[in-house]
């Protein structure tokens, strides 16, 4: 940024010249419309290079230059102006609504949907619900296969005792990486996207529970896997899966409530002040 306020600096020197005198912070002028340092400023990105910068700056100024000139000629040349102005003021009303009905919608968010509703509408409609992916909770431990402390592993990582989970995390043995939310529902798709390297597990490997599974990794290394729930394709996933679904669909139904009793409060109250009137 620093570099953009000397290269603003710059175009408004080059721009003047020096046989007109221009307030300090115009950085151009077409016809009566000016733009300032502040303008400029506010509407470039944050570059580094001063090269990049100015060059930048200068396709904005040009860019800038050619829209007031054009919208000049509109203003000047165009007829049916009266019109053109009801549409802007039409838009511009229906902007500050859309943005105000966003604000209450932003500040009421976590009441607009409850948990009962969630529950309810989940136990009503699970039939609707079905997996078109594999869900299981599980954890693992990747090692190098040369660490020769994978037995120790093996055998903390089999443990339920939050110390040797403590142990593994806090005292490094050489693992490579690990997961182990296995209270928690993950798409094993998911898995393979952000775990490049992670085995394939068969439909074999799926059917084994709360057993060390070892597997190997695309790179050679070594996988310990335990998976204590698995839920097919076709099969109804969990509420804790879908919630933010059913929350996004009853957000919507409720919004539309929401703005309806808003709407007909907002009435109700200008018609007591008496500033709301059928002629």
């Amino acid at each position: 940024m620093k570099h953009l306020y000397f290269i603003i600096i710059a175009i408004a020197v080059v721009g003047c010249g020096h046989t007109k005198q221009t307030p300090t912070n115009i950085v151009a002028k077409v016809y009566e419309y000016v733009l300032t340092k502040e303008d400029l400023q506010q509407s470039l990105p944050s570059i580094k290079s001063p090269a990049d910068s100015l060059k930048i700056a200068q396709d904005y100024i040009k860019k800038w230059a050619q829209h007031k000139v054009l919208y000049r000629n509109a203003v000047v040349n165009l007829d049916n102006l009266d019109e053109l102005d009801r549409l802007v003021n039409k838009y511009k009303e229906e902007l500050y609504v859309s943005y105000y009905k966003n604000a209450l919608v932003n500040k009421n968010l976590d009441t607009l949907v409850s948990e009962v509703e969630i529950n309810d509408f989940y136990i009503k409609n699970q039939n609707s619900f079905r997996l078109n992916e594999v869900l299981l909770k599980f954890k693992y431990l990747h090692l190098d296969r040369k660490n020769r402390k994978t037995r120790v592993l093996k055998k903390m990582f089999e443990s339920n005792a939050i110390l040797d989970k403590q142990k593994i995390l806090k005292g490094y043995l050489g693992y490579k990486d690990y997961y182990f939310k296995d209270s928690v529902w993950i798409s094993l798709k998911d898995v393979y996207a952000t775990k490049l390297d992670f085995p394939e597990l068969t439909e074999q490997d799926l059917s084994i529970k709360n057993k060390t599974i070892i597997k190997s990794g695309i790179n050679k290394s070594v996988y310990l896997i335990m998976i204590k729930e698995v839920l097919t394709k076709n099969e109804t996933p969990p509420l804790e899966y879908v919630k933010p679904i059913v929350k996004k669909i009853l957000l919507h139904k409720n919004k539309i409530k929401f703005f309806d009793q808003m709407e007909q409060i907002l009435i109700d109250d200008a018609v007591k002040q008496k500033k709301y009137e059928v002629y």
